[in-house]
């Protein structure tokens, strides 16, 4: 398998903008550190400010070759006040494509038609169940019922509207959902979805569960994506929850490109190499590299989120 730079991976800037929008959230997923992360001393309930998104949009868009800013949170974006602002701003400017993650709790016919007819290239809705049992087992907060015709009203939405937004539904497999996945997969593909994933349960990089894994085996992020924080701080890892990546405190006093080549890069880089962790404890110790993905460089090779935008992007109709 290859490591470092190649394909889609991109060394003069990352191939992927995660954009954590806010830190507040309408559920309190069983497997997700939300939970615990609003009652701890890094939890500030910020919301990305405006001018921070256009910063990193106009940044994009000077670059040119960014494949994804993927618009989610360390909650719901939805909830950011400003999200519909955000998004437009992002599709109109970037010139790449932009996703957004959700529950798809909040959405209305209003919400609906905007993000289809703005042009959203990709809206990814978190699931994970089948039933309405598993599901508000899971996703305590949620109502099942409520979600799933939020979810089918888009995609009958977007048929009649011919739009181009692409529709992923997502499913973390986990000892509560297993035995729902064949079902899951199934009834979604049946009913209009794009692209239906089932995902691995990540430990939010040993912050919430622990995963045994004692596997040497270099993490594709520091190769692939930068995080942008609802705080305007710069991060190397989506999956951290305790402040523990930041690289940069405040993006408005850099820019992502010059962090992306800077030194503590360089050296977060050559430690996942070699597997030997100085700076960077926080990757030594994380049960979850093992569960990234490298991009496919053949046919019938297990495909990662970066694959299939890349085939999005490929395959534009």
């Amino acid at each position: 398998m290859n490591f470092g730079f190649y394909g889609r991976l991109t060394q003069n800037f990352p191939s992927q903008i995660i954009v954590d929008v806010c830190e507040a959230c309408n559920y309190e997923c069983i497997h997700c550190p939300q939970s615990r992360f609003k009652h701890s001393e890094e939890f500030s309930g910020a919301f990305l400010d405006e001018n921070m998104n256009k910063k990193m949009v106009d940044e994009v868009a000077d670059f040119g070759l960014v494949g994804q800013i993927r618009y989610t949170a360390m909650g719901e974006p939805l909830l950011h006040p400003k999200i519909m602002d955000l998004l437009e701003y992002a599709v109109k400017h970037s010139q790449t494509l932009v996703s957004l993650t959700t529950n798809g709790s909040l959405l209305d016919n209003g919400k609906t038609r905007q993000l289809l007819e703005m042009n959203v290239g990709l809206i990814d809705f978190s699931l994970d169940a089948a039933s309405a049992e598993n599901y508000e087992k899971i996703r305590r907060g949620g109502n099942f019922a409520t979600v799933k015709d939020n979810v089918l009203q888009m995609i009958d939405l977007k048929r009649k509207l011919n739009a181009k937004t692409r529709i992923v539904i997502s499913f973390v497999e986990q000892a509560e959902n297993a035995h729902e996945v064949a079902d899951f997969r199934r009834f979604w593909e049946e009913n209009g979805a794009d692209f239906v994933i089932i995902r691995k349960l990540h430990s939010a990089g040993g912050f919430f569960h622990k995963i045994e894994n004692t596997d040497v085996f270099p993490c594709v992020y520091p190769w692939e994506r930068i995080v942008l924080g609802a705080k305007g701080n710069l991060g190397f890892c989506p999956a951290s929850w305790e402040g523990s990546t930041t690289i940069h405190e405040n993006y408005e006093k850099t820019t992502i490109k010059a962090v992306w080549n800077s030194e503590i890069y360089t050296k977060l880089r050559t430690e996942h190499l070699s597997g030997k962790y100085d700076k960077f404890a926080v990757c030594k110790n994380c049960p979850d590299r093992h569960l990234t993905i490298w991009p496919a460089a053949a046919a019938g090779e297990h495909r990662g989120y970066g694959d299939m935008i890349q085939e999005i992007k490929e395959n534009k109709s």
